[in-house]
């Protein structure tokens, strides 16, 4: 019996996050697990120059088509596993056919349900499914399945992500830092008027890790750009001593699951994060990050951060531990594992 899980990409965050990290930890527990990726992928890994490579829909029918040759390759007794929708297309064509005569659950990290190309099939996908994985509980309430949902955090391995000493360095030398994919780079400019007056009180630096570089928009940051690979990622935010994860509170970023404020305390850094969906269940204030609601507050939450070495290493520790807990990878595994065996999975060799 295999379980087939269905990711949009290879360096699609949550693919990565969400599928191919749980994946491994799956097999190691014993599950038979493989991995379908479309090729060309529409999210960010076809090699192509700009601006073709910024032209997502044309990718659409060629990665169809390879949708379509993995469904035919299904055996009859796999259970599917949907890391959200198969397609950018408001059809469940291709789900239905996976889904025909076998078990399926379908996992969403993200308020899919206000995309154009998903919102019209979200509802009929929660109802398609066996059983459904959200990640946070916002999801989860607009998935309105709660006798077949289950809530499980997007994590980090901590395995991998090792806690870091905290620098015993105040001003200029202090790295604030923030990471994710161009298309949120709005997300940061949410705070750039308290994150500015921060940075110019105290003479941070501002390292942004991310797809392309800043726009002109947050030019006032003054902020070093390093390029996102996977093979550096960890290495990269190894350089942060404060991570942050501005939001503004909108519907479709209250369904975000605080990936990058997960990764930055799994290292041991402090979190500032707005207080808005899942940032409010992963950081306690004061005790492991801040949450400013404010200008104000986000100025002097940096500020508290920048000038005290001994309150970032309090606080990393804090971070780290309460990754440890609850938004490690080894963390949910068994939730995992009660997921497949509600939906007819048995271990060969139990």
């Amino acid at each position: 019996m295999r379980v087939v899980f269905f990711v949009q990409g290879q360096v699609v965050p949550a693919a990565r996050a969400r599928g191919f990290a749980v994946v491994k930890a799956l097999q190691s527990a014993g599950v038979h697990c493989e991995v379908r990726v479309p090729n060309p992928s529409v999210y960010g890994d076809t090699r192509l120059p700009f601006p073709f490579n910024r032209a997502r829909p044309l990718y659409v029918p060629l990665a169809a088509l390879s949708r379509y040759r993995h469904v035919r390759a299904l055996g009859a007794d796999d259970i599917v596993f949907f890391q959200r929708p198969m397609l950018e297309l408001p059809t469940l064509a291709l789900e239905r056919l996976a889904a025909r005569g076998r078990r399926c659950v379908f996992d969403f990290d993200d308020a899919i349900f206000h995309n154009w190309a998903t919102s019209n099939k979200f509802q009929e996908l929660i109802a398609l499914s066996d059983h459904v994985i959200a990640g946070n509980r916002n999801l989860a309430a607009a998935a309105a399945a709660p006798a077949k949902t289950t809530i499980i955090p997007t994590t980090v391995d901590t395995d991998r992500y090792h806690p870091l000493p905290a620098r015993d360095t105040r001003g200029r030398d202090v790295v604030v830092g923030w990471t994710g994919m161009s298309v949120n780079y709005h997300q940061l400019a949410h705070a750039a008027a308290g994150l500015s007056r921060a940075l110019a009180k105290t003479g941070a630096k501002l390292l942004v890790i991310s797809d392309r570089p800043p726009p002109a928009a947050l030019a006032a940051l003054r902020p070093t750009f390093v390029r996102w690979k996977a093979e550096t990622e960890i290495e990269d935010l190894a350089a942060i001593d404060v991570g942050v994860m501005p939001l503004p509170d909108n519907p479709y970023e209250r369904g975000k699951c605080a990936y990058k404020l997960i990764q930055y305390m799994a290292l041991g850094r402090p979190g500032v994060a707005s207080p808005v969906g899942a940032n409010n269940d992963v950081v306690t204030p004061g005790k492991d990050g801040f949450l400013p609601a404010s200008d104000d507050e986000w100025e002097q939450s940096i500020v508290n951060l920048v000038e005290n070495p001994t309150l970032r290493a309090e606080m990393g520790q804090r971070a780290r531990a309460r990754v440890e807990e609850g938004y490690s990878l080894q963390a949910v595994v068994p939730r995992y594992l009660d997921v497949l065996r509600s939906v007819g999975w048995s271990a060969v060799n139990p």
